[in-house]
């Protein structure tokens, strides 16, 4: 009887992790088709020089930084996921929702900072990049540090 309570608790253990993978999975895909269609918009708004974008040196960085650091970012999540998934480390959730928040928004703190800029300054928006950053090294340093032994 015991055996049989604990081939259940193991059974809704690993489909709640199944479910948490794919969820991983499904936003590191996301991320990556986004931003990498972002990055191909920018090509656009350079090879028709469209005076918005290309007048302001401040926007143009702060889109290809959203746009290089969400592509990678969805990179490292799905690294994150591929690990998880092989049982190879065993974060703690906060340290896996840190981590997709993170992902989330660095990236959308550089694009919001970008899109009205005061000459060579940002709006205030721009705080999100860092607090994202801080939460994706939190996230990271926590998936280090759970390592399968």
């Amino acid at each position: 009887m015991e055996n049989n309570a604990e081939n259940i608790s193991r059974e809704i253990t690993e489909k709640a992790d199944e479910i948490n993978v794919r969820s991983l999975l499904r936003q590191s895909f996301i991320g990556i088709a986004a931003w990498m269609s972002f990055g191909l918009l920018l090509e656009g708004f350079i090879g028709f020089r469209v005076s918005a974008y290309m007048s302001d040196v401040t926007r143009r960085e702060l889109f290809r930084l959203a746009h290089t650091h969400g592509a990678g970012l969805g990179l490292l999540l799905l690294l994150c996921t591929l690990t998880i998934s092989k049982h190879l480390v065993y974060p703690h959730k906060s340290a896996v929702f840190a981590l997709r928040v993170g992902t989330i928004l660095m990236p959308f703190g550089f694009l919001l900072g970008g899109i009205e800029t005061r000459g060579e300054e940002p709006n205030f928006l721009i705080f999100l990049a860092p607090i994202g950053g801080i939460s994706v090294i939190f996230g990271v340093i926590n998936l280090a540090l759970s390592i399968k032994k």
